[in-house]
């Protein structure tokens, strides 16, 4: 797993639960483009990207990432507006889950994206 996200405390706490749910975290990254080449470069199963950050936003980190490598990117933001789910949805994105967030909440819908996109990855155009 590598997690997308510029907000440092975020980023603790969401490593803290997921290490101790038991996933590998390969990377940690504070923005778009670092995360987009940390994702290419480390090939997780599993990535959790946040849509405001610096250099590059979210959003085209993963258009960007599942133009070469099918995986199962969740965006995680505080962003909870129609417009930004759809696009999260178009550029392919495989869930989309509202900060704050606890750990109890998270690792659920975590697992349901991944289930669903082992059961239809995205496929490159």
């Amino acid at each position: 797993m590598v997690i997308v996200e510029d907000e440092g405390v975020t980023v603790i706490q969401l490593r803290r639960t997921l290490v101790q749910a038991g996933l590998k975290v390969a990377g940690m990254a504070s923005n778009g483009q670092e995360g987009a080449e940390m994702v290419l470069r480390e090939r997780p199963d599993l990535v959790l990207m946040d849509i405001q950050m610096p250099v590059m936003n979210g959003l085209e980190a993963t258009r960007r990432i599942l133009e070469t490598y099918p995986v199962c990117i969740v965006i995680l933001t505080a962003f909870s507006t129609e417009e930004y789910q759809q696009q999260a949805h178009e550029v392919g994105a495989s869930g989309y889950i509202l900060k704050p967030i606890t750990g109890a909440l998270l690792l659920p819908q975590l697992e349901t994206a991944y289930q669903q996109f082992q059961a239809s990855p995205p496929t490159q155009e």
